[in-house]
């Protein structure tokens, strides 16, 4: 059963030779990051009216609310991730550029000095039994990471305190043993470590002098926008209850207009492990300890449903079908039931989209949906077909969808799929951009 057309768009949605970087887009690693001329271009098309309000209910590390601010609209994200969060609002507050160089020489001369007469501060050592220090960093590593943390955490004024806590972080990862995969937490072999010697208050330099100077360009194209961006920790299946941390000023009777988001692609589990990648840094600036360890499991489609209940998906009952009865194949000998996975996933995104109707403005309003089809059992899921399904009942209005090449996305090209030795399969190369009308 075919839901979707493609759209043969004339314009080019691939942004090969288009940086991801720019402004504050490249001030810290996330995972699976939208590109950003995606929801520039979406902005730009459906947000001409600058008093429309754009909201993602899967913020991530806040690109979404970056190119709306830009555009002058001001921008609502929700996630359940508080490093996710915490990213997401340091990159959309402009911050003045001769403070932050200020306070970053004077962060690098003290942490200089305290390592010098051998001052530790073992207080800022994190407390998780999560986070093995050892085996993660070398001793001197550890060292120096206490003393800019130190540093950093007793900067008076909060915005700044959490810029310089990004750069932390992104230093924290560059000086660890772990590996450059952005996935899920992996240590590099003993050889790379007998090798490695970064320095860790250079690493921290060079990434402070990066984002100073990305801080400056983003400032400098917010001067003609009074936007604001609201970054709020909350889950997209209770999006009522998170809007109540929104000025009401913000909303139109409560309500948004354009809805731009790329939700994850699948359970947390098997494609990308937002968590994990999120664990040491978060544990490393104190973020909150419950919240940020149940990440992968609190997402959507992290808890399997006691019992599957019709989502008035003819497609999607269709897959399941079919994913089970490869489970039964494959899972002979191993638990390993992943239709559950799947029917989790869109169960939880059919709330999502439940909850997006009820604060979305009827008339001439947009959502917008960057996924990807991926395979499970050897079945390919059409995500974009059934999410134009799953939709309907909530009044959404099919208009389009656009294929592109995914380019520039921090993703890996094989993955296990069913998880088992020496079983590979190519993870996903195209996304669809899903356009509903309602």
């Amino acid at each position: 059963m075919k839901t979707s057309t493609v759209f043969e768009s004339k314009d080019d949605w691939t942004f090969l030779n288009i940086s991801t970087q720019d402004y504050t887009h490249g001030f810290h690693l996330y995972p699976a990051r939208m590109h950003p001329e995606i929801a520039k271009r979406i902005i730009t098309k459906y947000a001409q009216d600058t008093k429309k309000v754009v909201f993602d209910p899967f913020m991530g590390s806040g690109g979404v609310l970056v190119e709306g601010i830009l555009h002058g609209n001001n921008s609502i994200g929700i996630d359940v991730n508080p490093f996710a969060v915490l990213l997401s609002k340091v990159k959309t507050t402009p911050l003045n550029s001769e403070k932050l160089n200020k306070i970053y020489e004077e962060i690098i001369g003290k942490s200089k000095r305290d390592y010098t007469i051998k001052h530790y501060h073992e207080e800022t050592k994190p407390t998780s039994n999560s986070l093995k220090l050892d085996f993660w960093y070398k001793p001197n590593v550890i060292k120096k990471l206490q003393i800019l943390k130190y540093h950093i955490f007793n900067i008076e004024d909060k915005k700044v305190r959490d810029f310089f806590k990004v750069c932390f972080s992104l230093t924290s990862r560059k000086a660890s043993y772990q590996r450059n995969s952005i996935y899920k937490i992996y240590r590099i072999n003993k050889e790379d470590m007998q090798r490695f010697n970064l320095d860790v208050f250079e690493i921290f330099e060079n990434v402070c002098k990066k984002n100073i100077k990305k801080m400056v360009d983003f400032t400098k194209a917010m001067k003609s926008s009074k936007a604001k961006a609201f970054s709020i920790l909350g889950d997209t299946r209770k999006i009522e209850e998170a809007f109540q941390k929104v000025d009401s000023d913000i909303l139109d009777n409560g309500k948004v207009h354009l809805v731009v988001t790329s939700p994850p692609y699948g359970d947390h589990k098997t494609t990308v492990a937002y968590g994990q990648f999120s664990k040491h840094p978060g544990i490393w600036l104190e973020l909150p300890q419950k919240q940020l360890l149940e990440v992968d499991t609190v997402g959507i489609g992290g808890t399997r449903k006691i019992k599957f209940e019709d989502l008035t998906s003819a497609l999607l009952a269709k897959i399941i079908k079919q994913v089970k009865r490869n489970d039964q194949e494959i899972s002979k000998h191993k638990n390993l039931y992943r239709a559950d996975d799947v029917y989790a996933y869109f169960h939880d995104l059919d709330k999502c989209l439940g909850q997006t109707s009820k604060i979305l403005k009827q008339g001439d309003s947009h959502l917008c949906f960057v996924v990807a089809n991926r395979t499970v059992r050897r079945v390919t899921i059409p995500t974009d077909e059934i999410l134009v399904e799953l939709g309907k009942k909530y009044g959404f209005k099919h208009e389009k969808t656009i294929y592109r090449t995914i380019a520039n996305k921090a993703m890996s090209l094989k993955n296990a799929p069913e998880n088992i030795t020496n079983q590979a399969g190519k993870t996903m190369t195209r996304e669809s951009i899903v356009i509903l009308k309602y």
